[in-house]
């Protein structure tokens, strides 16, 4: 981890530190306080203005460590809308729906402003822009939905704070194992402002979130995430690692929304049959032990997201053991109602303990003994009739007709970064769909993330050269020797591209000798390095890249920089 990363979390945390108590005190004498309700245990005055803080401090911490494009001054637009709305609603309590309007329109400009979208969402059979208009209203209710959960588990003193702390860390550990310091450097960002706040917000805490804070802390790991969580990009990577580091305020979300469901209450009704309520009214363990429950619950989910990059068996049967822990305390505890406790009879099938549900007593079970009495002789005769169409099928099946392969005859460069991997995925799925667009545009990608790309280089290899057209391979190696590659060895941190933008991708009038008769395609391509490049001296560069079509094939026949 570089020291500006850790730098960035040791400000942040510096100025919310400073901050806090500033604004708690502003707050209590502008009558900014939490009230109580049904869901609420704290007692005296306290201010509820503790977001501002993380926010102040956050934007603090952007300006000094940050480098702004598009999708930044997205997320910050975004984080500035979901503030205001939780802020006003913290003075004036805003209406559930009003509420959510704001959340949707941050989410909105997210999407729109910032292209920021759950990336690998495809549906097969369904035509690309009706598979975009999905995946951008998935990303909406991600980004809702995550922004709400956090919301939901600020109960506790410290369990909100100290909660997205862990998940942020996490993401940040986990962006950094992939190379991508940009995620790592936002999630620590923010998570050293809510750090600040969480020395002040632990028990007994003298000031709180508010909305402002919950909901602004839900919508940045929310969007954080969409940035692809620093895995290979595809739509179970990109929310599946977010959903098990976020389990414990998921879960108790869904779990509120059902029991609400059968208790037919509105979800916006506050109750005390949360997850930390529960730990601490039923089991009686207080707030300091209920709250680090969670947080060791947390660190353990967290644990299995980080683990399954290394070890994906392990990762797997602990989360399996953890979500059965989690069903049993659902359950011994009544979270959704008494008569829930589907797991615990089935174990008492079992164990045969008079303490526990038994089958018997459940209704589904009754009715089913009382149809199977009725219908013994018709449920014989359906047995029977499948198992004799069994037998009948697999005597008489039909050797299965060799489906085409597909043969991939683009190249994986050696010790390829995410970008590349992520790129190269995409290509893959591309050719397979008959994506003719895509796949010239994932080329051109490809190649100049790999040819500007030089942390991953040995000494005398060109990146992209497998893209380019090969007899123009010995002409573009000289070029590159002579440009960019010359003095490739004397960096201490090399460049490396970490993100693409297509800005183009139109017909091309141009032709090379020789080669008059093939299609030509111009392909824009927008660069963006880990640090400013050295070589370029940019953070961001323009190219366009020139590719014909050959034998069912793109391959680069020319760059040109659009940068002046």
């Amino acid at each position: 981890m570089s020291l500006e990363i850790c730098l960035s979390f040791v400000v942040t945390f510096i100025f919310s530190l400073i901050l806090v108590p500033i604004v708690g005190k502003v707050s209590k004498k502008l009558g900014i306080i939490a009230h109580t309700n049904k869901r609420t245990i704290h007692k005296g005055i306290i201010a509820r203005t503790g977001g501002y803080a993380i926010y102040a401090s956050f934007l603090i911490g952007t300006m000094i460590f940050l480098k702004t494009d598009i999708q930044i001054n997205a997320i910050l637009i975004g984080g500035f809308i979901i503030f205001l709305t939780g802020f006003y609603d913290d003075i004036h309590d805003l209406s559930p729906k009003l509420k959510m309007l704001g959340q949707v329109i941050a989410a909105l400009v997210v999407i729109i402003y910032g292209d920021i979208v759950l990336k690998g969402f495809t549906l097969p059979f369904l035509p690309d822009s009706i598979s975009y208009a999905l995946a951008i209203l998935v990303t909406i209710l991600w980004i809702v939905g995550i922004s709400n959960a956090i919301n939901l588990i600020d109960g506790l003193d410290g369990l909100c704070a100290g909660i997205s702390i862990i998940v942020l860390v996490t993401i940040s550990l986990t962006s950094l194992t992939y190379g991508r310091t940009d995620i790592s450097s936002l999630s620590l960002l923010l998570a050293g402002a809510i750090g600040g706040f969480l020395v002040y917000n632990f028990h007994p805490a003298s000031i709180f979130l508010g909305d402002c804070g919950a909901l602004f802390i839900g919508f940045m790991i929310a969007v954080i995430s969409l940035l692809g969580f620093g895995y290979k990009s595809s739509s179970f990577f990109t929310l599946g690692a977010p959903i098990v580091v976020l389990m414990v305020p998921i879960m108790d979300t869904f779990i509120a929304i059902i029991r609400r469901k059968v208790h037919h209450k509105s979800f916006s009704e506050a109750d005390r049959n949360h997850l930390h309520h529960k730990l601490m009214f039923s089991l009686e363990l207080g707030q300091t032990k209920s709250v680090l429950i969670l947080y060791t619950v947390t660190v353990l989910f967290s644990l299995c997201s980080y683990l399954y990059l290394f070890d994906k068996v392990g990762a797997t049967i602990l989360f399996v053991a953890l979500m059965l822990l989690f069903e049993l305390f659902v359950e011994a505890t009544n979270m959704i109602d008494r008569k829930y406790k589907p797991f615990l009879t089935i174990l008492n099938i079992f164990i045969k303990s008079e303490y526990l549900p038994s089958i018997k007593d459940t209704k589904p079970y009754q009715k089913i003994i009382r149809k199977a009495k009725k219908r013994y002789a018709v449920i014989l005769i359906i047995v029977i009739g499948i198992v004799f169409s069994m037998v009948f099928v697999l005597n008489h099946e039909e050797k299965a007709i060799p489906q085409k392969t597909i043969t991939i005859e683009y190249v994986e460069s050696e010790n390829e970064t995410s970008l590349m991997s992520d790129i190269y995925n995409q290509l893959v799925t591309a050719i397979n769909r008959g994506d003719k667009k895509a796949e010239r545009q994932l080329v051109a990608a490809y190649f100049v993330s790999d040819y500007y790309t030089l942390s991953n280089k040995e000494e005398g290899k060109i990146g992209g050269i497998d893209y380019f057209y090969a007899d123009k391979k010995d002409d573009f190696t000289a070029y590159a020797k002579q440009e960019y590659y010359r003095d490739n060895q004397q960096y201490i941190n090399p460049p490396e591209v970490i993100r693409y933008d297509i800005l183009s991708n139109v017909p091309s009038y141009k032709a090379l000798s020789g080669l008059e008769d093939y299609s030509y395609y111009d392909v824009k391509v927008q660069i963006t390095f880990n640090e400013v490049n050295p070589i370029l001296n940019a953070l961001q560069y323009t190219t366009t890249v020139t590719l014909i079509e050959k034998d069912q094939k793109f391959s680069v026949v020319a760059m040109e920089s659009d940068n002046g």
